[in-house]
């Protein structure tokens, strides 16, 4: 496999989009906060080989295994990790054409793991088959001062495009996780609901009886100006959200800003889950974005203070690596692959 990834001391750095190599980007440029694990999934619809995860610590699905040698069969049960419901999803259209980097021309694309503050950064163009061309800036984390809570600001500014530029962030249950041998769902949703400015997505593990709610808010600006539009409630069987958006002409920037508020059982009684979901994505929203991240960010520089180990040439990196992950309790790779001197 070829090296692709760039570093500095404090970041990991990818410069060119391959679809060759997402799976692996979204691994490696995950982000966590001792309760909630999100791989780098694009916010937007992808269409090509992707993974999506979001995992909460204490969610476990227990999975009867069979075990066979030449004697006998036996069973055991095993604890399985499986998917909270996504809560990332940032559906983009202009006018009717779906933004997909699976099929769309991407052009100047970056994505920068941050270490040091523990977020994600992407910016790219890219150009539609209809010829539309869009500027898309996007960022997020998982707040280390509010471990519930997670963040993104994404961005699309006009570059030739004139009509409606629309978002929608949603929270998705449908997974499609289920057990091979039993073809069995890990996950009943019981609940989607959308308020005039909040949706929520109320979720149970089957077997277990562990409940999960995701509730989502949003801000959403023109040209930094924000906006008050009424928008459209999406309430389905598995997803709940909203769709919004605007005209633009060449030049305009249309952004969204999106809180998340993710409870469980584990934390919250059971009949208050959803209430409380709801509060505290609210909550997030009058907070603001730069309130957020500068809370979550001093969280971080005190984790560093006491964590930072200076080490020459690459392997400062993967110290540092290293480091940030387990400040942030993943465990799902130790080591930064394929990493370009």
């Amino acid at each position: 496999m070829n090296n692709y990834l760039q570093t500095d001391p404090w970041c990991i750095i990818e410069t060119d989009f391959n679809k060759n190599n997402q799976l692996v980007s979204e691994n490696v440029f995950s982000l966590g906060n001792n309760l909630i694990c999100q791989q780098a999934n694009f916010e937007e619809y992808y269409s090509g080989k992707t993974k999506l995860g979001c995992h909460l610590t204490g969610i476990y699905y227990p999975e009867n295994v069979l075990y066979t040698n030449w004697k006998n069969t036996t069973s055991e049960t095993t604890d399985k990790v499986i998917n909270a419901p996504n809560w990332t999803g940032i559906i983009v259209r202009l006018n009717d054409d779906k933004l997909d980097l699976a099929t769309w021309e991407v052009q100047n694309f970056k994505c920068i793991l941050n270490m040091r503050e523990g977020f994600l950064e992407r910016t790219f163009e890219a150009i539609s088959t209809k010829g539309h061309h869009i500027q898309v800036s996007s960022k997020r984390f998982l707040s280390m001062a509010e471990t519930e809570v997670g963040a993104i600001s994404y961005a699309v500014k006009s570059l030739n495009f004139e009509g409606r530029i629309s978002f929608m962030p949603i929270i998705d249950g449908d997974l499609n996780d289920q057990l091979q041998n039993i073809n069995e769902p890990f996950w009943n949703v019981l609940q989607t609901k959308t308020q005039h400015d909040v949706a929520h997505l109320w979720t149970q593990i089957r077997r277990t009886n562990f409940h999960v709610c995701a509730a989502l808010t949003y801000i959403l600006y023109k040209n930094n100006e924000q906006l008050n539009i009424i928008a459209t409630k999406i309430e389905k069987e598995k997803i709940a959200g909203f769709s919004i958006g605007t005209d633009v002409k060449a030049g305009d920037t249309l952004s969204l800003n999106k809180f998340v508020a993710i409870l469980s059982s584990l934390n919250h009684p059971r009949e208050k889950l959803t209430e409380q979901a709801c509060i505290l994505a609210r909550a997030s929203k009058q907070k603001g974005w730069n309130k957020l991240f500068e809370e979550h960010s001093a969280v971080f520089a005190q984790k560093w203070l006491h964590s930072d180990k200076i080490i020459d040439g690459i392997e400062t990196l993967q110290a540092r690596y290293k480091i940030f992950r387990t400040i942030q309790s993943l465990d799902n790779t130790d080591e930064i692959p394929n990493v370009s001197e």
